[in-house]
């Protein structure tokens, strides 16, 4: 491992602290006094108590079109959301767990069926225990668990052949730091570990056959990482002096200290990448009544080991990926690459390196047996959603 990976790693650990620490003495010293001086009392003080919130939201939406000359699908869609959190205290010992699960399914009348697929899925359970201090700082451990409920489709095409991206707890990322709680207000706190363990379970064997989310085709399924975690939540309740507008923004990085393990040419090797995993959530609410609310919710990803297919500027006509020039496949004679889901050596086709005038990039059919294989590559994911119906908050 080279000086310059080392130092590196130090100096975005240097420039980080730098950044917190800016942020702290900018930040309203008052705010700040106030909030140790609370703290103070509690440490002193020999009682424990609980302080918990809880938010629950559903919507439902349907459109239904008969013999409309305008023209128009119709569709259908359900969703629920639900957000724990349970804080206990008491003197030093802090113990926070949040819990986010959430779930919208959405059925259209384009295609010949009108097939249920998926729009949003979402497993998570956080938990940290903190050695309180008089400080800014408190020492903490934490655990975190991310998953999914159901089957995920790209289309309903993918959905009749039971070609699906991912499964119940596959993939599942488990994540456990040591590092600090870096609290500036009673707003705003950033945990920061040094040294995380991050990994990637694959319990599904189509997908593990396949090998996806960073994974090698056909292996254990499993893969660890070790590297600089970082996560900045901020909370408001009443965001721009409104006590019906209420905000929470949860940022993660992560940075990987060990070399990535990859298939080029049917070789495993390993490589070194200075990338960073971003994670954003944001959850914003407006109350109309106690029972009525507007949610906006989106969540952004970035992670290079999850390779993403590539469509068109149409977002519906896949781009397929072409062998070099001069070379055809020796069963179809065609210049694409193929993809037999039912060979156990099929994962030759999902794990060559190929060089192109669009980079290089990874093939991952995405278990499309029979079909061409689609472009894949590391891309910036999102996804936002309005959602207008009942919540509760308490």
């Amino acid at each position: 491992m080279s000086n310059k990976y080392f130092q590196t790693r130090i100096l975005s650990l240097f420039l980080l602290i730098f950044s917190l620490n800016h942020i702290a003495i900018s930040q309203n010293k008052q705010e700040n006094i106030e909030y140790i001086q609370q703290k103070e009392k509690e440490l002193t003080n020999d009682s424990s108590y609980w302080d918990n919130a809880f938010v629950f939201y559903t919507g439902f939406n349907r459109v239904n079109l008969y013999n409309w000359a305008a023209g128009g699908l119709n569709f259908m869609e359900l969703h629920g959301l639900a957000d724990i959190w349970l804080d206990y205290r008491h003197n030093k010992f802090h113990w926070n767990n949040f819990i986010g699960l959430s779930l919208g399914v959405i059925k259209s009348s384009y295609g010949n069926e009108g097939l249920w697929l998926k729009n949003d899925d979402r497993i998570e359970l956080t938990s940290k225990f903190s050695k309180r201090t008089p400080h800014l700082w408190d020492y903490s451990f934490l655990v975190n668990f991310r998953t999914q409920f159901i089957k995920g489709y790209y289309s309903e095409y993918d959905l009749q052949n039971k070609s699906y991206m991912d499964n119940f707890l596959s993939p599942i990322y488990p994540i456990v730091g040591f590092g600090f709680d870096y609290h500036l207000n009673n707003r705003l706190t950033a945990y920061i570990s040094p040294i995380t363990a991050k990994s990637t379970l694959v319990l599904d064997d189509s997908l593990k056959r396949v090998g996806v989310f960073g994974l090698i085709p056909a292996d254990s399924g499993f893969r660890t990482e070790a590297g600089f975690y970082t996560n900045i939540l901020f909370t408001h309740d009443s965001l721009f002096h409104k006590k019906n507008l209420s905000l929470m923004a949860d940022l993660t990085l992560f940075n990987n200290y060990l070399p990535n393990k990859k298939m080029v040419s049917n070789q495993i090797i390993k490589k070194y990448s200075f990338t960073i995993d971003v994670t954003l959530e944001i959850l914003a609410t407006y109350k109309f009544s106690n029972f009525f609310s507007l949610t906006f919710s989106g969540y952004l990803i970035y992670d290079d080991d999850i390779m993403i297919p590539r469509y068109e500027k149409d977002g519906i006509t896949p781009i397929f990926l072409s062998r070099p020039e001069g070379e055809l496949d020796p069963i179809t004679n065609d210049n694409h690459y193929f993809f037999d889901y039912y060979d156990p050596e099929a994962y030759n086709y999902n794990t060559q390196y190929v060089e192109n005038d669009n980079g290089d990039e990874y093939v991952d059919p995405g278990e499309y047996w029979g079909y061409k294989v689609i472009k894949t590559g590391p891309a910036l994911q999102f996804m936002e959603y309005w959602m207008l119906g009942i919540s509760f908050t308490f």
